[in-house]
């Protein structure tokens, strides 16, 4: 993005050949940004998803940023590992938001057979690499 305003609608935000790459199907656009917005040092990261059908963002979690996600359309399984090791699920259904503190484990499935639009936020960052962010490998 060479412009930056206050105002943006999802729609301004062409392709990322990024996430076509490492997320086939889905579509995602980080609309507020350090990139995108003036005076956003350290303030916050806002963007938009669809998930399609059978779809999952894997496992990865944020050292500096904890993660909102508030779901518009469809459902989603919001997981996270809890501070027993334990996996934990959720269904979050439209108008339903989620909260992850920074350095918790965590993903987001669509398993059901429609898809789901939800936004996010992330905490504390003016991007995804200053919030933290770190994938998970795991066997499960």
């Amino acid at each position: 993005m060479k412009e930056k305003k206050r105002m943006w609608n999802y729609r301004e935000f062409p392709e990322d050949p990024e996430v076509t790459a490492l997320m086939p199907g889905f579509e995602i656009q980080y609309m507020i940004t350090g990139d995108t917005v003036e005076e956003n040092e350290h303030h916050c990261v806002f963007g938009h998803c669809v998930f399609p059908p059978h779809s999952m963002h894997g496992r990865h979690g944020h050292t500096r940023s904890a993660e909102i996600i508030y779901v518009i359309r469809g459902q989603v399984t919001s997981g996270y590992v809890d501070e027993n090791g334990n996996d934990v699920e959720e269904i979050c259904t439209e108008g339903s938001s989620t909260y992850t503190p920074p350095n918790v484990t965590h993903w987001v499935n669509n398993p059901f057979e429609e898809e789901a639009e939800f936004v996010f936020v992330y905490t504390c960052a003016h991007s995804i690499p200053d919030s933290g962010y770190y994938d998970v490998k795991t066997d499960k």
